[in-house]
């Protein structure tokens, strides 16, 4: 699996908020379109490309710092979200 596949919202996670939700949607956006890679995305680069999509708010980073762990593999992501899980389990 790779990221592309998580990029639907990922409804019910264990962060219990739409807005951890949709960072680690982008998350999973932005991820997609650098490669189509896990790995670990830093705040900076996060900013960078969010900046590009517009819509950008600093008030990001707190939920970025919270639900970037769980962005960084298939295992982790179906961890988040139970939406996310059914995807891994496909």
């Amino acid at each position: 699996m790779q990221p592309s596949d998580f990029t639907n919202h990922p409804y019910d996670s264990v962060m219990k908020n739409s807005e951890s939700e949709t960072v680690a949607r982008n998350i999973m956006v932005i991820l997609s379109r650098t490669g189509n890679k896990f790995r670990h995305l830093s705040w900076n680069e996060y900013k960078k490309e969010r900046e590009k999509d517009g819509n950008f708010s600093q008030s990001e980073q707190r939920y970025f710092e919270k639900v970037a762990k769980y962005t960084v593999s298939e295992q982790t992501a179906a961890l988040f979200s139970e939406a996310w899980a059914g995807v891994s389990t496909k």
